[in-house]
């Protein structure tokens, strides 16, 4: 006897059902821990990656040092990432070490006569070492307490570089000897042989290495059982403590981990400038790390790179589009590009605190999400 096909039953059919991209689920943990556990991250990556080794065949000089900055900016941007991000630990003192590092690759350069190669290890080591020091007293308090302590960070740091003439040079700044792979200059470019750098090009190519394994590191880090540990601690510390988690610990190693790859950003971005100077690393530099964190999406250590070049990416476009606007023009009592910039990252940065928390990396998803369901977007 056939098998009824009238209501309730639906009629059987041979057609597939359609495929739905389901990259947002998993069914077990390691699936859902892998480093890029979907088609889409996989394919991002790989046509990142495309993107990032054409780029100086495609961008002039001047391009391809907003690039160079925001690589720099975005190892510390992530390294801050993971801090507040992920550990929940609010630091307002980030430029300090930052700072930490560009002089300390001044001092080996300049002072000791090293190669620069030696200053990056070197300003990470001591970056770390002093984040150690302070990390036991700063992270005695939590939330907005811990933001001011680290705040007197910035001011005390800067007293130090300023005043401290026998190794920062004090008000007359430090020099750093420009970087160099087999006698090419990697900011002004070089030959050897039939390879040829133009300017910029081998310190974005350097840049882009080290960005890339500071990402990895810290993203495999976080996705671990320690980066689970910040996260607890971050969610609720008391909790985290009654299930045993190390709560003491695990804001230390954030605090000392971070500080070392930003004293690693310190140096490379000395390296790239070739001089420093005390008023560079003030509590402004602090807060645009905090924003770039906040617009790429607090929490997600990649993210944190599509914030570094917004940030950095904004003043150049404004600058160069400052003829065409008389607004942005100084001589006319207007705005000046870095002040407008200023405030369109104050705007973004509310909108994001009240819109979208995840900021960039939250923008994504609701495309993402939107495409992966349409026309049933309800």
């Amino acid at each position: 006897m056939a098998a009824p096909t009238g209501f309730p039953f639906p009629p059987t059919t041979n057609r597939r059902r359609p495929r739905l991209a389901r990259s947002d689920f998993h069914t077990t943990w390691r699936s859902e821990l892998r480093l890029w556990n979907s088609t889409t991250k996989r394919g991002a990556v790989w046509l990142l990656v495309v993107l990032a080794l054409a780029a100086p065949m495609l961008l002039d000089a001047a391009w391809l040092r907003v690039l160079v900055v925001a690589l720099i900016a975005s190892v510390a941007a992530m390294s801050l990432n993971l801090l507040t991000g992920v550990a929940g630990q609010l630091s307002l003192g980030h430029a300090a070490f930052v700072g930490i590092g560009a002089y300390v690759a001044a001092y080996v350069t300049d002072t000791l006569g090293w190669s620069f190669w030696w200053s990056a290890p070197a300003a990470m080591i001591l970056a770390g070492a002093a984040g150690l020091v302070l990390a036991p007293i700063a992270l005695r308090v939590r939330g907005l307490y811990l933001a001011v302590v680290t705040l007197g960070l910035v001011f005390l740091a800067s007293h130090i570089f300023r005043n401290w003439e026998s190794v920062t040079g004090g008000v007359g700044g430090a020099r750093i000897e420009s970087p160099t792979i087999l006698g090419i200059d990697l900011v002004r470019g070089g030959t050897l042989g039939p390879l040829t750098l133009g300017q910029n090009q081998g310190y974005y190519l350097v840049m882009l290495v080290i960005a890339g394994v500071t990402y990895l590191l810290l993203r495999n880090l976080a996705r671990g059982r320690t980066g689970r540990d910040m996260v607890a601690v971050r969610d609720d510390d008391l909790a985290a403590s009654v299930v045993g988690v190390d709560v003491f610990s695990a804001k230390m190693l954030a605090f000392v981990i971070s500080s070392a790859f930003a004293g690693l950003s310190g140096a490379m971005l000395g390296g790239f400038l070739r001089f420093i100077n005390y008023d560079q690393w003030d509590l402004t530099l602090s807060v645009e790390y905090l924003v770039m964190v906040a617009l790429g999406g607090s929490g997600i250590i990649g993210a944190a790179f599509a914030g570094a070049l917004f940030v950095t990416a904004v003043p150049e476009l404004l600058d160069r589009a400052a003829p065409l606007l008389p607004w942005l023009s100084e001589a006319g009592g207007g705005l000046t590009p870095e002040r407008a910039s200023a405030i369109l990252f104050g705007l973004l940065l509310a909108a994001v605190v009240v819109t979208e928390p995840l900021g960039l990396y939250g923008v994504w998803l609701r495309l993402k999400r939107y495409l992966t369901t349409w026309p049933f977007t309800y």
